[in-house]
């Protein structure tokens, strides 16, 4: 699938999201409405991965502060 990111998320984030959405194994299609094109938008913590056609929402990703 083709992935189209918020304007608002940082460039360093996108390897790590494509990663995400590879592992989910969310298929070549949406299965509602047979786009092949995927948005992410970043909700205030939560980055939202959604078809980018009709809005359904694949998975949802907590951003976290990884600090030690």
């Amino acid at each position: 699938m083709k992935v189209i990111f918020d304007p608002d998320i940082p460039e360093d984030f996108k390897e790590d999201i494509l990663k995400n959405i590879e592992e989910e194994n969310l298929g070549e299609i949406c299965k509602v409405c047979g786009s092949d094109t995927l948005y992410v938008a970043l909700i205030d913590e939560i980055l939202d991965v959604k078809c980018y056609e009709c809005g359904t929402s694949y998975l949802e990703i907590e951003l976290t502060d990884q600090e030690s």
